[in-house]
């Protein structure tokens, strides 16, 4: 698969996509470039994170993940079954394998509704008579998962609740349908650092205790590393670099991988070595998804663009185990780590 993040797991990957596009009409003919050609892959129990500045496409690409809406072009397969070109009713079933949270918790809660049928909503949907049987002891189970008292919370409506128990309410009604893969969309950036910190202990322990893949969207580099297994890094619809996040500090080469990791406090940076390393972007205006810039797309920020980087769009290519980048620079960036 070409630009594929290189995962170290083996057999059929839980999720995968192969060169997504995604465009919007944006009146007079233009049309907004959201996502273009990325592809990704991601294992049984593993976690993706996807960072990138506001507006780089990572969140139309959990969407498209998702069908929502279908991508313009390309192929999403859920294991072995292909989500994109499905008939409307099998994609609603097979996509009840595969979740979403969303990034403000409180508007994606349904006002009217308590707690207790929003975290049933899908098994109301797609359970069976034996399911409902057993309803009342599966909304507590749920909601003592993701740390909610179900006797305090249950009748509650979500303007009852905090912004971090809202989350969670999400979060349990995400998993009672058991899915092989949730999908995170800036799902604690609307929330304080200390239940940032809550949510994603929650997020680990549900992974692990229900063998979970998850693909982690956020902007918040110091977040995607400590949750994810590897870190897919995105600039203007278009992949930059992808590789192991413990390693990220050290093996990352893209100058936009660089930029971000700079935004880090000096204590996270680790080493003198990455410290001197960092550099701020030259001053230039961001350019517009509208008419994003030829060859590569960063070369408008970067301090090593040449002529080629205007001229000729670089191809992601990989480096060593699990580390692809798109630079026609690299080599630069090798000599001087």
């Amino acid at each position: 698969m070409t630009g594929t993040d290189e995962m170290t797991g083996t057999g059929v990957p839980a999720l995968s996509a192969e060169n997504l596009v995604v465009e919007f009409p944006a009146g007079r003919g233009r049309k907004v470039h959201a996502v273009s050609g990325v592809s990704l892959e991601v294992h049984p129990g593993q976690t993706l994170g996807v960072l990138g500045e506001s507006g780089c496409g990572k969140s139309t690409v959990g969407r498209s993940l998702m069908q929502l809406p279908p991508p313009d072009s390309g192929t999403v397969r859920l294991g072995g079954v292909r989500l994109t070109g499905l008939a409307r009713e099998e994609l609603r079933r097979a996509r009840a394998r595969i979740q979403i949270i969303m990034q403000d918790p409180v508007s994606a809660l349904n006002p009217r509704r308590r707690v207790e049928d929003l975290v049933w909503e899908g098994p109301s949907i797609w359970g069976s008579a034996a399911d409902a049987g057993d309803k009342d002891a599966r909304i507590d189970r749920a909601l003592r998962d993701v740390g909610l008292e179900p006797a305090a919370v249950r009748d509650r409506r979500p303007h009852e609740l905090s912004g971090g128990q809202c989350q969670r309410v999400c979060i349990a009604r995400a998993l009672m349908l058991d899915p092989e893969v949730l999908i995170c969309d800036e799902a604690v950036s609307s929330l304080d650092v200390s239940v940032q910190a809550q949510i994603l202990n929650l997020l680990e322990t549900m992974k692990r205790q229900r063998g979970l893949s998850m693909v982690f969207i956020a902007h918040d580099v110091s977040v995607v590393k400590s949750i994810s297994d590897r870190v897919m890094v995105m600039y203007l619809g278009k992949t930059c670099e992808v590789l192991p996040s413990d390693e990220m500090q050290h093996r990352a080469v893209h100058p936009y991988t660089r930029l971000l990791l700079a935004s880090l406090p000096e204590a996270q940076l680790g080493t003198a070595a990455t410290r001197a390393d960092a550099y701020e972007a030259p001053a230039a205006e961001l350019p517009s998804p509208l008419n994003p810039p030829s060859g590569c797309r960063f070369r408008t920020r970067c301090p090593l663009a040449t002529e080629r980087c205007a001229v000729e769009e670089p191809a992601l290519r990989r480096l060593g185990p699990g580390h692809r980048v798109a630079c026609h620079h690299v080599e630069a960036r090798r000599d001087h780590p």
